[in-house]
């Protein structure tokens, strides 16, 4: 087999003797996006003795890796987020920054106002129970 075989190919042919081999099948997809995975099952190919799997692993492997010149797939650098510093990862949980004051300060963290004494009030107890 020549190096010309895409990794689609590859995985399903991993997957068909893997499955005459050992009675046991995999997740070709999942073989292709998911880079533990496929590592596992090429530990596996080249654990099973004699036959086809281990120049298929080697193959596969070879096929992997990302060619020189060619950019990277988007979405994986890490992306720098001050804004999210302050959030839950559902939204904002502390008030933006207080303009004019320092830097740090936000609003939350100006002094409570002082609540007023307040006159209790009548729950329904006391009604229920009647005049005395």
């Amino acid at each position: 087999m020549g190096t010309t075989l895409s990794r689609l190919q590859l995985a399903q042919r991993i997957h068909k003797l893997l499955l005459r081999e050992i009675d046991h099948a995999i997740e070709v997809e999942r073989l292709l996006a998911d880079p533990r995975y496929a590592r596992d099952v090429l530990l596996v190919c080249e654990a099973v003795p004699g036959g086809e799997l281990v120049p298929l692993a080697a193959l596969f492997r070879e096929a992997s890796r990302p060619v020189a010149g060619q950019p990277e797939e988007p979405g994986h650098a890490p992306q720098a987020n001050d804004w999210g510093r302050d959030t839950s990862g559902f939204g904002i949980s502390q008030p933006p920054p207080m303009a004019g004051q320092g830097g740090n300060r936000r609003a939350s963290d100006s002094a409570p106002a002082p609540l007023e004494p307040t006159k209790p009030q009548p729950g329904w107890l006391p009604r229920w129970r009647g005049p005395k």
